[in-house]
């Protein structure tokens, strides 16, 4: 039976430090059957970005250096790979963008913004 969710079987790479990608926010990707490649450091994912790794989507830390994000962001808008940047927790103040948490409302938000049936975020 073919799964209902638009991430199912889709390689999503993570680009930011280990602490970025929590192992709540990891089993609730994978429990909706993502693939996750990652997290890998900044200076790692330019490299394998520039190698032609194979991924279907990419979540960014937006901790990340100004000059590596615009790099990312051309380099991915280019190819039309559909990515966000998003924070690790929920700040104390009402969230601004997206949030890589378990929390059911973030992750469904990152989904739908990657591989929703209009995704408009490539960034």
């Amino acid at each position: 039976m073919k799964s209902l969710s638009p991430v199912a079987g889709k390689t999503i790479l993570i680009i930011g430090e280990a602490g970025f990608l929590s192992n709540d926010a990891r089993d609730a990707l994978t429990a909706r059957q993502a693939l996750l490649a990652g997290p890998v450091v900044v200076s790692s994912a330019m490299e394998c970005l520039s190698e032609g790794l194979v991924f279907d989507a990419v979540i960014i830390d937006v901790t990340i250096s100004d000059e590596a994000m615009l790099w990312m962001n051309e380099w991915l808008e280019t190819r039309r790979i559909p990515f966000i940047f998003a924070h690790d927790q929920r700040p104390e103040t009402p969230p601004v963008g997206f949030v890589l948490s378990a929390h059911p409302s973030d992750i469904e938000a990152v989904i739908a913004a990657l591989f929703g049936p209009n995704p408009s975020y490539y960034h």
